[in-house]
């Protein structure tokens, strides 16, 4: 019988010291040389392959050889505001990097600012974002960020050959963060519950809109109705809005420009207009009746402050949601008056409304009407659909998507707004009726007159409109 032959089971030379952690994670261990109390200076080094850990300890063994080992004695707060100041403020937004900043100042300079790099460890970094969860209660994304930030500033470190290990790949950060908010009855009730909201509070919501300031409706229903976040609702402009075809174009939106000086304090911020969150965000939406008509209204109402104020407002490069002297509204104005509206009618207090939810509320609707998820992703814009966005942008415009419109026109309409309340009126403004041609087409030259003479002229219009009515209802009841 023939003799088999024995597997040599010796491993190559230098994998020895690599191991296979309970994670999945490779680790491998090289020797500097020895402590001056004569206990041996170990280097350890990680990473997702055996290939991988033994290419890093070919590494460390050459710098060993040739005497450019390195021991990395800055401090980190000093060198991680400098990568701030130098790197990161050219590769983000000028909003992100505020909060990049907030971030190191309020959290990671305090913890770690005065330890050497070579001195820091995942148990640092680990006990330091432990904190922070518990300082907010499991509340906060704040443990998140902090990680994120060091965890750019460490592989900045090894790309430029500063460092040899990055400690925060082996730091864990709970996912069970959830937000609690206390409803009318004070009971403690997750936010997961109030992503949106709620399918029964829908439609009081939506009336409820007649009731608040002209603005409140159009710019509402373009949230929840149209996917728009808020700075793109802001940055919308009558160009990119279609009655004809019904559509509306994201192309742009407002964001905060923050100014720094050299020691990267704030000295000055303003709004502008900008392009939008992410290549994705440009898309074209299809609006549902609903939100046809608010904004058709808006445009009437701006049409008559137009006429009074002796300013555009109304034309296609005016902003859709501006100030009286069409100036940008700023994100607070938006948020200030959004919260007081949801104040009045208690919709702050059952379940924490705010203009975001009004997104997700979209989002939500079109999933519970079966809609495809990467349907719904292109349509709210995500990053998660950038394949998709890149392969039908050539005809966003020609496709419009009808669906989507479909499903709101169907959960919410005159006769499904008045199904639990038959005393609903929809909100009766006389710019409302303005005749549609007779308004759009008309020039009236502004500078001709003044602007007492303007609004005496609007004024004597919603007159008359207000008698024809009254006739009309006469003319009614006299029939009857």
């Amino acid at each position: 019988m023939a003799r088999k032959h024995k597997r040599n089971a010796r491993r190559a030379n230098g994998e020895g010291s690599i191991i296979q952690r309970k994670d999945g994670r490779w680790a491998g261990v090289i020797l500097l040389g020895y402590k001056p109390d004569g206990k041996p200076n170990r280097k350890t080094v990680y990473g997702h392959s055996q290939a991988e850990v033994l290419q890093k300890l070919s590494e460390l063994k050459h710098k060993l050889v040739t005497g450019s080992i390195i021991s990395n004695k800055a401090l980190l707060g000093p060198t991680m505001k400098e990568w701030l100041r130098i790197y990161k403020k050219t590769l983000v937004s000028s909003r992100t990097f505020e909060q990049n900043i907030r971030t190191f100042r309020n959290h990671i300079e305090p913890a770690l600012g005065d330890r050497t790099i070579d001195s820091i460890k995942s148990n640092d970094i680990q006990m330091l974002l432990t904190k922070s969860l518990e300082d907010h209660n499991g509340f906060s994304n704040t443990p998140k960020r902090i990680k994120f930030l060091l965890n750019q500033f460490f592989e900045y470190l090894i790309e430029q050959g500063l460092a040899y290990d990055n400690p925060t790949m082996r730091c864990k950060i709970s996912n069970k963060m959830k937000k609690t908010f206390i409803d009318k009855k004070g009971n403690l009730v997750g936010k997961e519950n109030y992503k949106a909201i709620p399918v029964s509070e829908r439609a009081r919501f939506i009336k409820s809109l007649d009731y608040g300031p002209d603005i409140i409706k159009p710019l509402s229903l373009v949230m929840m109705f149209g996917s728009l976040r808020v700075g793109e609702a802001l940055g919308l402009k009558w160009e990119n809005v279609d009655f004809d075809k019904e559509a509306i174009y994201v192309e742009q939106g407002l964001t905060e420009d923050v100014e720094f000086d050299d020691d990267l304090n704030i000295i000055g911020r303003k709004d502008i207009i900008s392009t939008t969150k992410t290549s994705c965000s440009r898309r074209a939406i299809k609006m549902p009746k609903l939100l046809v008509d608010a904004l058709k209204q808006w445009r009437k109402v701006q049409w008559c402050k137009e006429q009074v104020k002796g300013v555009h407002l109304t034309k296609p490069n005016n902003l859709v949601f501006c100030n009286d002297d069409g100036s940008i509204k700023s994100y607070d104005g938006i948020r200030r008056m959004f919260d007081r509206f949801t104040k009045k009618f208690g919709f702050k207090q059952e379940f924490g409304i705010h203009c975001h939810m009004l997104r997700q509320t979209f989002s939500n609707m079109q999933i519970e009407n079966k809609r495809n998820i990467k349907d719904v992703q292109h349509l709210m814009g995500h990053k998660d659909a950038k394949t998709t966005q890149l392969h039908y942008n050539s005809v966003i415009d020609k496709e419009l998507d009808d669906e989507g419109a479909k499903i709101i026109d169907n959960l919410f309409n005159e006769e499904t707004l008045k199904k639990d309340d038959e005393n609903y009126k929809p909100k009766d403004v006389p710019a409302y009726h303005i005749d549609e041609e007779n308004y759009s087409n008309e020039i009236l030259n502004t500078k001709a007159k003044s602007e007492e003479e303007l609004e005496i002229e609007m004024l004597q219009k919603m007159l008359e409109e207000k008698q024809a009515k009254l006739k009309a209802k006469k003319n009614r009841d006299f029939e009857m």
